[in-house]
């Protein structure tokens, strides 16, 4: 396979490497195949946690708030298998390239391929996770699984977003040892102030708490995705923010993936 130098623009190799899903795609899969192979559960241990999760804390923190638990483990699961799907792909592209160290001395220079093995891995546990939260919302009388369709708009935009803090994040673990354990402090602490085991409607947009969660992007990316499955429309500002959020990082991701690409080799 012919790949083309670093320093090229980004999005040139990122529509090359989705052209050819063979390393990110496919070796992924078969990753996650042969360590489920020799297990006596296989591939249940992918629904396994998150219906762990979902229905023994849904049910403790349902009672512990006052939520009706049929409204409350839907909001817990959409918000839940975001957030790990978040959580995961920034976590695996903080260190992909470290990781992949001897295919990058060895002249794999698209560094777009590493980038989109995160998004593979956390793809596949999403699709896991999503049959969990299908078979909660068909169990609530309060929901429908219809509104699952409404995927095929929002997880887009959210992977949109996301694509471009990966090549940045990537780019600055690459250069910084420190910087994945910087970064696994600070997604610890996110998951506490980021409305997934409690709801938002605690904190009123005018109030100052209210205020201080609606920083916070990783509520915006959530939101544009829990709020439609659950039958509701994301805040107006949720939707202006993340609309932002990538006219931002989109340019800030190509600047410096052209400045700074070629030095990779030599940071890992």
């Amino acid at each position: 396979m012919a790949l083309r130098p670093v320093g090229r623009n980004l999005l040139s190799q990122l529509i090359d490497s989705l052209r050819e899903p063979e390393f990110w795609a496919y070796a992924s899969w078969l990753d996650i195949a042969t360590r489920h192979r020799r297990t006596s559960l296989g591939f249940i241990w992918f629904l396994a946690p998150t219906a762990m999760f979902i229905l023994v804390l849904g049910n403790v923190y349902s009672h512990l708030m006052g939520h009706p638990t049929t409204q409350y483990l839907p909001y817990l699961g959409v918000g839940y298998v975001i957030w790990r799907f978040m959580l995961q792909i920034i976590n695996e592209a903080v260190s992909t390239f470290q990781a992949h160290k001897a295919f990058i001395m060895d002249g794999r220079t698209r560094l777009t391929d590493f980038v989109l093995r995160s998004f593979a891995k956390a793809g596949y546990q999403l699709i896991f996770g999503m049959i969990v939260v299908s078979g909660v919302l068909m169990w609530s009388p309060d929901m429908h699984v219809a509104r699952m369709l409404t995927l095929l708009v929002t997880l887009p935009i959210l992977m949109l977003n996301l694509t471009w803090m990966a090549v940045c994040l990537a780019l600055v673990g690459a250069r910084y040892r420190d910087f994945h354990e910087a970064m696994g402090t600070v997604l610890i602490v996110g998951f506490l102030v980021t409305p997934v085991l409690w709801t938002v409607e605690r904190f009123p947009p005018d109030s100052l708490r209210g205020m201080a969660v609606r920083i916070n992007p990783a509520f915006h990316m959530i939101d544009i995705v829990r709020a439609p499955i659950l039958g509701s429309m994301p805040e107006a500002n949720s939707v202006v923010y993340v609309a932002v959020m990538a006219a931002v990082g989109w340019p800030l991701a190509a600047w410096l993936y052209r400045r700074y690409a070629r030095f990779v080799p030599i940071w890992v």
